[in-house]
């Protein structure tokens, strides 16, 4: 009777083992998924921001609307920025100085608006609770809004994504913006 109980085990824990594994590899976000941007990066489990979605690359000196769908992003509360190309903290005064506004909504298919702000680049120069915020390092420069941040995002919805340029002046120079939807992961003390 011992030894039949020892075979079962060898039998069903092997078996469970294998269950888990599949349902834990079925239910975790996979990039495959991502749909409609540019990309999506996984830095993994334990980096922060663990996700990093590409959505669409705008040019910021001529007027014009893009709209776009994506599906596939990871159930995270994740949060919206605008990153300048090829900028840095050594350009803050001419992105500061910029006549364009940037319009931009993110809303899923049923019409449930997740994120709506539009405002003038040269207002992060005024640091206001309602304007673009202009965060800018060595290496990147980014605008980002109170508004689009910490957005409930689904990886079973999907979303359109529209991005209004307007006021752009030809004779500045030819910067692109990339909307990019990043965060998840985790934040180590």
């Amino acid at each position: 009777m011992a030894k039949m109980a020892g075979k079962r085990l060898l039998i069903v824990i092997p078996a469970f083992t294998a269950v888990l594994v599949v349902a834990g590899w079925t239910f975790c976000y996979h990039s495959f998924e991502f749909k409609g941007g540019i990309s999506i990066h996984d830095s993994g489990f334990f980096s922060y921001p663990r996700f990093r979605a590409e959505l669409a690359k705008v040019p910021l000196w001529k007027d014009g609307e893009y709209r776009l769908t994506v599906s596939g992003l990871p159930s995270e509360s994740l949060d919206l920025e605008l990153q300048v190309v090829d900028a840095t903290y050594a350009d803050t005064t001419a992105l500061t100085s910029s006549s364009a506004s940037v319009a931009i909504s993110i809303a899923d298919t049923s019409g449930h608006p997740l994120c709506t702000v539009s405002g003038k680049l040269s207002d992060a120069r005024l640091r206001g609770l309602e304007s673009w915020v202009l965060e800018s390092s060595s290496s990147y420069a980014a605008f980002w809004h109170s508004s689009c941040q910490q957005l409930p995002i689904s990886r079973f919805r999907t979303y359109v994504v529209s991005v209004t340029v307007s006021g752009a002046d030809d004779r500045e120079p030819h910067r692109s913006l990339v909307a990019v939807l990043r965060g998840g992961g985790n934040e180590l003390p």
